[in-house]
C-alpha cells in the first residue's frame, strides 16, 4: 500500500539556540522549534548542532502536523528522508513490533517503533489492573512489545495495542526437564568404568556405622579393591603404624577423635596415603573451614550418601593423577577479579605511603588472634627482609600495634629500644626508624601498617596524621573485600535454606512409593518361596528395578543439594549437568510459584575447566530471582523460564560459553539493567539485594560476566552468563 503524501516543506531561519533544540522563524514571521532528535538521522542528536546550525542559518524543514494548543514544530531530517514512505510496506496484520518508550503520561505512553515513527499506546489498551500504576510501570527508554491497532496517515497518528502476553508464555520453549538428577545412565557409566578396568588398591575404610561400612566395602570389593575396615580414628592410627594403605576413606563424624583430626594426622605423618573424607552436607557446613583446609592440603571430599558410581569414577580418575584432562600451557588471559583488584588497590596505597613518607619499605601485616600468628598481606619496597623470622613477629611491636592499637613513631631505634624491637630487627635487620599504626577493619583479623627505613628520620605531626589517614584508606579497602566475601557466604547459606524444604519434599514424595514397592516385593517373594514355578519372576524383577530407581533418585537429590556446599575449586565439568542440577534444586520452589522451567540440552556437549560450585550458585541466584519476580506479580498467563546454551564463541579473551536465562516476568526498566547488580538494591518489596550482587562478584571470580541482555516491560527478561572455556 502506497501511503506517500506531499510534505509541507517550508523555509526557516535559526533565531535562537535552546536546550531542546533550535528556535526558528518562517518567512511569514511565524515561529517554531526543531527538536534535537529532528535534526539528523545519524543518532548524534545535539552533539554538534549548535556549530552546524548557528544563529542566522537558513534552510528548509518539514512542518510536523499541529495538535490543538501545541507549539509549531519542524523537522530537518524529514527533508532528507521520510520513514512513513515505506515503514508500513510489508507489515503484517497484528505483527508484533519491538518498541522503545519515549514518553509516559497518565493517559498512555508514546512508543518509538522505528527512527521517526512513534505511536501512542493509550491506557485503555493496557490491562485494567495495571492502569493505575502506568507512570511506575513504564519508564523512558524501556522496551515493550506492541502491535499497530490503527493508523491515520493524514495526521500521521498511530494507535498501538499491547502485544498479547500469551505469545511470549513459552509456546516455543521446548524440552521440559522432568527427570531425576541421577538416571539409569549413571549406573551404565559405572559399568563402563568397571569394564574398562580399575587399578587395584589397598583402601582403609574408617566408619563407625556398620551398615554404611558394609555397603561401601561391598562396592569396593566388587571393583576388585583390597579393603580393610576400622570403626574409630584411634583404631585407624594403630593400623597405620603397621600398614600404610593407598587410600584412607574416612567418615568425618567419628566418635572420639574426629575424622578431620585423623585426616590431618595422616597427611602429617603418612603423606603417601591419599585421604578422602565423607560426610553429609549439613555436617560439612558446620566444619566448612576445616574441610577447606584439608582440601588445600590435597585431601578429597565426598558427600553422603556415597554411591557406587561416584566411587568407581573416583578410582578410575585417580589411575593417573592428571587423568585425561588437557590443560592449556598458556591459559586465556583473565579479567581482574575483585580480590585481585583489592590487592592491587592496597599495593597502590602502600606505594603512595612509601613515597610520601620517604621510607625504604612499607608493610601491611595481619595478626590472627585465634591462632596467634602474624602474616605479611602486602609489601612495597626492596629493603632486606629475613622471612624466616616472620613467626617471631608475634613477640614484636607488630602484634602490639595490630591487637592493642598502640601506634609507634620511632625516629631512631636506640640501645634502650633494642630489646623491644629485637624480633622486628631480626625480620628487617637494616631498620633504624619505624612507624607503626593500626589499620581499622571489620574483620576477625587485626591489621597493622608499618613503614621502615635504614636511616634516622624525623616523624613530625603531619607525617603521623598522614600515616593514620592512610591506615583508614587501607582499612576501607579491606572492609570492601571482606564485605563481598561475607555476602557470598551469607547468600549461599540463605540459598541452602531456601532450597532445603524442596529437597525434603522431594525425598518425602519418594519414601511412600518405596515402602509400597518393598511391601509388594516381600509378598511376591513369599509366594515364590511357596511355588518356585510361580510366574511372578518378571514382576519381582520390575519391582527391584523400581526400588533401585527410587533409591537412586533420593541419593541423587541429596547429592545434587550437597554440591552447593562444596569448596569452590577448578575442575573439568559439563555445563549442561550444572544446568540440570540447578533445575532439580529449584523443582519444588518453581512448582509452588507455578513457574515451568525448560532446558533444551545442546546437540554438542560443552566441557569447561572452571569452578562448578560458583557457576551453580550464580545460576541458582539468577533463576531464583526470575521465579520470585514472576511470582510476586501474579500473572494469569503461563509462567515460564527457559535456559539455553549458545554455541561457544570467540572474543578477545578466547573461547567463551554463554548461558541465556529467559523469563516472561514483569521485565526490568532499561535504566536499572546495571543497577540491579549493586549491593542492597532490589526491585522486590522483600528482596535483600544480595543475590545478583553476589552473582556478579562470583562471576568475576570465574573470569566471566553476568548481565541483562534484554528486557521488555510486561514481557520478561533475558539474563546472560558468560565465562571462558579452559580445557
Amino acid at each position: 500500500m502506497n501511503n506517500k503524501k506531499p510534505r509541507d516543506i517550508v523555509h526557516v531561519r535559526v533565531i535562537r539556540h535552546m536546550l531542546q533544540g533550535l528556535s526558528v522563524a518562517l518567512d511569514n514571521g511565524d515561529q517554531g522549534i526543531i527538536r534535537a532528535r529532528e535534526i539528523s538521522w545519524d543518532g548524534k542528536d545535539g552533539i554538534n548542532w549548535k556549530e552546524e546550525y548557528p544563529v542566522g542559518w537558513e534552510g528548509y524543514a518539514v512542518a510536523i502536523p499541529l495538535e490543538k494548543g501545541e507549539a509549531r514544530e519542524f523537522s530537518l531530517r524529514l527533508v532528507e528522508y521520510d520513514p512513513w514512505d515505506d515503514f508500513f510496506e510489508g507489515l503484517g496484520r497484528n505483527q508484533v513490533i519491538d518498541g522503545t518508550v519515549t514518553g509516559v503520561y497518565e493517559y498512555g505512553i508514546f512508543v518509538e517503533l522505528d527512527a521517526g515513527i512513534t505511536g501512542l499506546l493509550h491506557k485503555s489498551r493496557i490491562p485494567a489492573k495495571l492502569q493505575p500504576s502506568i507512570l511506575d510501570l513504564f519508564w523512558h527508554n524501556d522496551k515493550v512489545y506492541v502491535t499497530i491497532h490503527d493508523v491515520d496517515h493524514e495526521k500521521r497518528h498511530i494507535e498501538l495495542s499491547l502485544a498479547p502476553v500469551e505469545n511470549f508464555s513459552g509456546e516455543s520453549m521446548p524440552g521440559l526437564l522432568n527427570q531425576s538428577s541421577v538416571t539409569h545412565e549413571a549406573a551404565a557409566s559405572a559399568e563402563q568404568v568397571l569394564k574398562a578396568g580399575i587399578q587395584r588398591r589397598h583402601i582403609l575404610v574408617v566408619e563407625d556405622e556398620v551398615p554404611q561400612s558394609e555397603t561401601v566395602c561391598a562396592w569396593l570389593r566388587e571393583m576388585s579393591q583390597h579393603v580393610d575396615v576400622v570403626q574409630s580414628a584411634e583404631e585407624a592410627l594403630d593400623y597405620l603404624s603397621k600398614v600404610q594403605p593407598d587410600i584412607a576413606l574416612i567418615d568425618v563424624g567419628l566418635p572420639g577423635m574426629s575424622g578431620i583430626e585423623l585426616a590431618n594426622n595422616i597427611l602429617d605423618h603418612y603423606p603417601q596415603v591419599q585421604v578422602v573424607n565423607a560426610t553429609d552436607w549439613a555436617r560439612a557446613s558446620e566444619v566448612r573451614s576445616e574441610l577447606d583446609a584439608l582440601q588445600d592440603r590435597g585431601g578429597k571430599l565426598f558427600y553422603k550418601p556415597l554411591v557406587r558410581e561416584e566411587l568407581a569414577s573416583y578410582l578410575a580418575d585417580s589411575n593417573e593423577e592428571t587423568g585425561n584432562v588437557i590443560v592449556n600451557e598458556e591459559p586465556t588471559p583473565r579479567p581482574p577479579s575483585q580480590k585481585w583488584e583489592a590487592k592491587k588497590a592496597i599495593h597502590k596505597l602502600l606505594v603512595m605511603c612509601r613515597k610520601h613518607l620517604g621510607v625504604e619499605q612499607v608493610f601491611l601485616f595481619s595478626f590472627d588472634p585465634a591462632h596467634r600468628k602474624v602474616s605479611i598481606i602486602e609489601r612495597a619496597g626492596d629493603g632486606l627482609v629475613n622471612k624466616s623470622a616472620i613467626a617471631q613477629l608475634l613477640h614484636s611491636p607488630v602484634r602490639d600495634v595490630a591487637e592493642d592499637g598502640e601506634a609507634i613513631f620511632v625516629n631512631e631505634i636506640g640501645k634502650k629500644d633494642q630489646k623491644r624491637f629485637q624480633h622486628l630487627l631480626e625480620f628487617s635487620p637494616e631498620t633504624v626508624s619505624c612507624i607503626g599504626v593500626q589499620v581499622p577493619a571489620q574483620s576477625s583479623l587485626k591489621y597493622a601498617l608499618f613503614a621502615m627505613d635504614k636511616r634516622a628520620k624525623q616523624f613530625g605531626e603531619a607525617i603521623q596524621i598522614y600515616a593514620e589517614g592512610m591506615s583508614l584508606a587501607i582499612g576501607a579497602t579491606l572492609d570492601q573485600l571482606d564485605l563481598r566475601e561475607r555476602a557470598a557466604l551469607m547468600q549461599r547459606s540463605a540459598l541452602i535454606g531456601n532450597l532445603a524444604s524442596g529437597m525434603i519434599h522431594e525425598i518425602n514424595n519418594l519414601l511412600a512409593p518405596l515402602q509400597y514397592e518393598s511391601d509388594n516385593l516381600r509378598k511376591a517373594l513369599a509366594q515364590i518361596e511357596k511355588d518356585p514355578e510361580h510366574a511372578r519372576y518378571e514382576n519381582v524383577r520390575n519391582e527391584v528395578a523400581n526400588i533401585e530407581q527410587d533409591i537412586r533418585q533420593i541419593v541423587g537429590t541429596v547429592g545434587t543439594f550437597g554440591k552447593i556446599a562444596k569448596k569452590p575449586q577448578l575442575e573439568v565439568l559439563r555445563v549442561d549437568e550444572i544446568i540440570k542440577d540447578t533445575l532439580v534444586l529449584l523443582k519444588q520452589i518453581s512448582k509452588r510459584a507455578r513457574v515451568d522451567m525448560y532446558f533444551q540440552p545442546p546437540e554438542k556437549l560443552v566441557v569447561v575447566r572452571n569452578k562448578a560450585v560458583m557457576l551453580g550458585q550464580i545460576l541458582l541466584n539468577v533463576c531464583l530471582n526470575a521465579i520470585q519476580q514472576i511470582a510476586e506479580h501474579g500473572y494469569d498467563h503461563a509462567r515460564t523460564i527457559r535456559i539455553d546454551m549458545e554455541p561457544i564463541r570467540e572474543n578477545s579473551n578466547g573461547a567463551m560459553c554463554r548461558i541465556l536465562i529467559r523469563d516472561n516476568g514483569p521485565g526490568i526498566h532499561a535504566s536499572l539493567w546495571d543497577k540491579i547488580f549493586e549491593m542492597g538494591y532490589s526491585t522486590r518489596q522483600d528482596g535483600s539485594g544480595i543475590g545478583l550482587f553476589v552473582s556478579r562478584n562470583l562471576m568475576e571470580e570465574v573470569e566471566g560476566n553476568v548481565y541483562v541482555l534484554d528486557s521488555h516491560i510486561l514481557f520478561g527478561t533475558v539474563f546472560a552468563l558468560e565465562f571462558p572455556v579452559h580445557v
